[in-house]
């Protein structure tokens, strides 16, 4: 949230007229279902098998990549009309639109791979999946409700992007993030296990 208004105050986004509150609910909804599914299939099932037999560093560092790849594979919304049971596989051709656009993968891939490791640490210290769908949730309701309460003006290339979580500015947060759970929630996890 904080994010958010740093972006108001340079300028980047302002509020819609009216500004629609009432979509908060459903933006909450869905961050919450979102990060539900994604955290127990990447950070309980897929991490949880790697690291019976990788060490937590390189089980972390590929369920995270995997994690960033997925997230750029999505079909361009104009190609998404009337849903049937084989619409999946229309749409799939269609799926990899956006590794046509080299800067906006190799932005996209370091923050959602960053956001990925910040996961799978908190995953690997707490040994639970309530903190991270906690972050998770709570990251996707900023960028949602951000998209749904307020319109962007300009584009503030190169700390932020086309999409709020492409630019340096993106990874800058992300990084200051990790480090307050860090200091809150994961560095006396860290001190009593080293005891």
């Amino acid at each position: 949230m904080a994010l958010g208004g740093v972006l108001f105050a340079l300028g980047g986004y302002e509020p819609k007229n009216p500004v629609p509150w009432y979509l908060l609910i459903q933006v909450a909804l869905s961050a919450i279902s979102v990060a539900v599914i994604e955290e127990v299939l990447f950070r309980g099932a897929i991490l949880g098998l790697l690291r019976q037999s990788f060490a937590p560093l390189p089980a972390a560092g590929f369920v995270s990549a995997l994690f960033s790849i997925v997230h750029f594979l999505k079909p361009a919304q104009e190609q998404v009309r009337t849903v049937h049971w084989y619409s999946g596989f229309e749409i799939l051709p269609g799926a990899f639109w956006q590794f046509s656009e080299p800067l906006l993968i190799v932005g996209g891939f370091v923050t959602i791979g960053i956001l990925g490791l910040i996961l799978a640490h908190a995953t690997i210290r707490t040994s639970s999946l309530w903190l991270p769908i906690g972050i998770h949730s709570g990251l996707i309701f900023a960028k949602m409700g951000l998209n749904k309460l307020a319109r962007k003006l300009e584009d503030m290339t190169p700390w932020f992007g086309s999409d709020v979580t492409v630019g340096i500015g993106s990874i800058a947060a992300l990084l200051f993030l990790w480090f307050m759970i860090w200091f809150i929630f994961l560095r006396g996890q860290f001190d009593s296990n080293a005891a």
